[in-house]
């Protein structure tokens, strides 16, 4: 298609967040006819990232989805909590195959233009936003954008979720390929809060990851080495066992800022740019979707794009809370966890994390906890939860 300088719709970036939106675009009827941009410096489809999520089937993309589990696993102080779980399931998305799957649809769209361009700035222009790129400028009445963050506000803690994943195969059947092991904390926290993430996609095939809740990043041999060691003296694995097929590695913000939701008028700020990482558990994806969904509803109704914070405020007064303990003391971060999985559901747990809970229902999931911890968190960020969050 020739480019044009004006669209109905820029998106301004090809990660989780862009394409994710552009996906739902796609699939709306009423939406075929608005003109699209979709650009970044680069749409080469790579196989570098896995996006995990809980969903209760409300996520229409079954075609994108690599592997669905049934039941997880949490291991913490040498105890097991093992759960199936009903409402929900655990899905993991590759990378490869859902930026392949939506920019061939894409392609074949003829209302969608793909523009491989640097990205510079973004501003606005009366009635459009304009973003500023290497190929000139281009307007429309909408752009979303997740690469530039915009100018931050104010944070008390600013922590990292980072890790570094092997795709390993082995020689021998060992793996439950039903069942996810979503946090073994039995290791070596020396570097932060830490614990190893365990996918099985076979009995031969696992997505292994080391991930750690810090002020900092490691050097990749130290991943590695806590990766090997954790092969070697829990899962019983010698290196001539097992082949690495695959590495992946990230760090995701945890950061108790209030995010700005537009860039400036006309222009709306997506994915971990626009605060949609959870700031607690770092979980993205499934609020990337929600959003996704709200966005396409208004412009599908020609309303204002919503404009309410990702999360309702007494969820961010919780996420500073755990934040804060996470922060200053792992130890005790380590024991609210073991109290929240042996006290609680499983899916009542992820119902939670959600934010879809009541909150009566939230009131009892505190009562699992000592309070101490939890009122500490309260008086030191007492300057932040009584003013807003």
């Amino acid at each position: 298609m020739k480019k044009l300088n004006r669209y109905d719709i820029i998106i301004a970036g090809a990660g989780a967040s862009g394409l994710s939106l552009l996906w739902y675009l796609l699939k709306s009827d009423s939406i075929q006819q608005k003109q699209i941009l979709l650009i970044d410096r680069e749409l080469t489809p790579n196989d570098s990232k896995t996006w995990c999520f809980w969903d209760d089937g409300s996520i229409k993309m079954p075609e994108l989805i690599a592997h669905t589990w049934k039941t997880l696993r949490v291991d913490i102080l040498s105890e097991s909590y093992i759960s199936k779980l009903n409402k929900y399931s655990y899905h993991c998305i590759r990378s490869i195959d859902f930026t392949t799957g939506i920019l061939e649809l894409a392609d074949r769209s003829p209302n969608v233009t793909l523009l491989e361009s640097d990205i510079i700035d973004f501003k606005s222009d009366r009635d459009l936003g304009v973003i500023q790129t290497a190929s000139g400028d281009f307007q429309a009445p909408y752009i979303f954008q997740s690469v530039i963050k915009p100018k931050e506000t104010t944070s008390d803690i600013s922590m990292i979720q980072h890790f570094l994943g092997w795709e390993i195969e082995l020689s021998a059947e060992l793996f439950d390929p039903a069942t996810a092991l979503l946090m073994d904390f039995n290791v070596d926290q020396t570097h932060g809060f830490s614990f190893m993430y365990l996918l099985p996609y076979s009995r031969k095939q696992a997505l292994i990851e080391y991930t750690l809740f810090s002020n900092g990043l490691l050097s990749d041999a130290q991943y590695e080495e806590a990766l090997q060691h954790y092969l070697t003296h829990t899962l019983n694995l010698k290196s001539s066992d097992y082949q690495i097929r695959r590495k992946e590695k990230g760090a995701i913000p945890m950061e108790d800022r209030r995010y700005q939701l537009t860039y400036c008028d006309h222009v709306y700020n997506m994915g971990s740019v626009g605060g949609f990482t959870k700031p607690s558990t770092g979980y993205t994806f499934r609020r990337i979707q929600d959003r996704s969904v709200e966005i396409v509803k208004a412009l599908e109704r020609d309303q204002k794009i919503p404009e309410d914070p990702v999360s309702s405020y007494r969820f961010r007064v919780y996420d500073m809370m755990l934040l804060y303990n996470l922060d200053k003391d792992q130890e005790t971060s380590i024991r609210i966890f073991r109290d929240l999985f042996n006290k609680n559901e499983m899916e009542r747990v992820l119902e939670f994390l959600d934010e879809k809970t009541t909150f009566l229902q939230e009131l009892s999931i505190f009562t699992s906890f000592s309070p101490v911890p939890f009122l500490k968190s309260i008086y030191h960020m007492k300057h932040r939860i009584f003013t807003g969050a």
